[in-house]
């Protein structure tokens, strides 16, 4: 074969290839862990249309060159919406707002009083904390994190790598609980925004790379979309939910009004996950956000930023939040 046949069937492979990822988010296909994994990595990936339609126009092989112009088309209409923050509602100027930490502090940690004191810094109204082990706890109550969040939410017998907890300054309401449902465990915390409650869910469901990772994650996933059903607003869906937005499951939860807090303020290419906490596979920093904060109506980001994440191979984050907690 030519040196041109080879080129043809290498951008016409990878056009197929490319279109049938595409193709998989747009009518909401995903069967399995690597579909789901490439999924995550959809905006990156859609970048190889680009070089095929470079090189097809300059080749002039236009049949090709169309194709991965529909791609790269596709491509910006995946990213455009994420880079432009919403416009901020008037009632938002002047609700109260609230700091939300969300870290997922990583069960083997090297340095878990390094990122103790980091979070303590953050000096944020409420912490959401994924991966939650007694390791951490105990650096994080050295640290002066017992006098400073002295209310907790959690599960004692939770000792697995996905225990999730609420910290908070303030006392939490009554009716704060962790709740199981299906196969999914959450920490459900009503907070005191000062002019009203808040419901602050915790979860960190399954990992898809884990042994039958995908198939408890996607039921997890479900429960969570029919226990939303029941939880009144104002809320907020908050921690490592091991996905991006791009999977189609994903689509699910926003159309229950929910958006997520990082796209809302133009940040939804910013990345939460390494693949290592350190070393080689930590050097290239954060490559794909599966740490979120989904607000549903009556709240609205307002501000953000990342914090260092010593130790962990997330990279932890404030957000502010306005809350509507009082309607005319």
């Amino acid at each position: 074969m030519t040196s041109t046949g080879w080129w043809l069937l290498l951008g016409w492979g990878t056009v197929v290839a490319l279109g049938a990822l595409a193709a998989s988010t747009w009518f909401g296909v995903t069967a399995h862990a690597a579909l789901a994994v490439a999924q995550d990595a959809l905006p990156l990936v859609l970048g190889l249309a680009w070089i095929v339609l470079a090189a097809a126009a300059l080749g002039r092989t236009w049949p090709l060159a169309a194709a991965a112009g529909v791609l790269a088309v596709r491509h910006v209409t995946l990213l455009a919406p994420r880079v432009v923050a919403d416009r901020l509602p008037r009632w938002a100027r002047q609700a109260p707002r609230l700091r939300l930490v969300v870290v997922n502090v990583f069960v083997d940690n090297r340095t878990p009083d390094a990122l103790a004191a980091e979070l303590l810094a953050a000096d944020g109204d409420v912490i959401v904390v994924a991966e939650w082990n007694t390791d951490f706890a105990a650096a994080f109550d050295a640290a002066g994190g017992a006098e400073a969040y002295p209310h907790r939410l959690l599960d004692p017998a939770d000792t697995s790598d996905y225990a999730v907890a609420v910290l908070a300054r303030r006392p939490l309401g009554a009716a704060s609980t962790m709740v199981r449902t299906g196969p999914l465990a959450l920490a459900q915390a009503v907070v005191d925004t000062g002019a009203g409650p808040l419901t602050v869910l915790a979860l960190n469901p399954m990992a898809v790379v884990d042994p039958d990772g995908y198939p408890l994650w996607d039921a997890q996933m479900d429960a969570l979309v029919a226990h939303l059903g029941s939880v009144r607003p104002p809320y907020v869906a908050a921690g490592d939910l091991n996905t991006t937005t791009f999977r189609p499951k994903v689509r699910e939860l926003l159309a229950l009004g929910l958006r997520d807090a990082h796209e809302s303020l133009g940040r939804g290419l910013s990345a939460s996950f390494k693949l290592g906490a350190d070393g080689a596979l930590a050097a290239p920093g954060a490559v794909v956000r599966l740490d979120h904060v989904l607000t549903s109506a009556h709240v609205r980001a307002v501000a953000d930023h990342d914090l260092d994440g010593a130790g962990s191979d997330h990279v932890p984050f404030v957000v502010e939040l306005a809350v509507r907690t009082s309607r005319r």
